[in-house]
């Protein structure tokens, strides 16, 4: 069984900065055992439950201090993703919504979705073999503007095995933007 060419969904996708946006479920869910079940009214969310991952250059990469620093390309897209740390996908992210202040800095987000994509999958009966499944994809994309700092806020819910909602979330984080 062979899997079948996945194509990028559009030609930007491959010229995108590609942020992912790594959320620890678990310990969210200890830290706030009885999480917003209000989309509009989502539980705020402390430091040190989202992390970021960008790019594959060591001497540019994101860092989060008192304020999150994210070296870019203007005018040249970014694709935010987010995940969740799990074993056994627990529980799974779904980000919402994402908001700018700043719109100087940064292009207000837009949600991008793109369904049916072919995605590589080990075949059961021979590992070593790939298999695939068809999966939709997601992610938020915006452009920078200009260098400078932006406070953005992301609305994610943790989903369960069952797709039932776990609880609404909210991180607020001050980005700066640098070339």
């Amino acid at each position: 069984m062979t899997s079948e060419p996945t194509p990028s969904p559009s030609t930007t996708a491959t010229n995108a900065q590609k942020v992912l946006l790594i959320i620890d479920a678990e310990s969210l869910l200890s830290r706030y055992p009885t999480p917003s079940q209000d989309p509009e009214n989502p539980t705020d969310v402390d430091d040190g439950f989202v992390f970021l991952a960008m790019g594959n250059n060591p001497k540019k990469i994101v860092t989060n201090d008192s304020t999150t620093k994210v070296p870019v390309e203007m005018d040249r897209d970014i694709h935010f993703r987010a995940r969740s740390v799990s074993l056994i996908a627990e529980h799974s992210v779904v980000v919402y919504r994402m908001t700018v202040d700043n719109s100087s800095v940064l292009s207000a987000p837009q949600l991008q979705v793109h369904t049916g994509l072919t995605v590589p999958a080990p075949n059961p009966e021979s590992p070593s073999e790939p298999g695939s499944h068809k999966a939709d994809d997601h992610f938020w994309t915006c452009t920078p503007k200009a260098p400078g700092t932006a406070q953005c806020e992301l609305g994610f819910m943790l989903v369960n095995q069952q797709c039932e909602v776990a609880g609404f979330f909210r991180w607020q984080v001050g980005v700066e933007l640098t070339s």
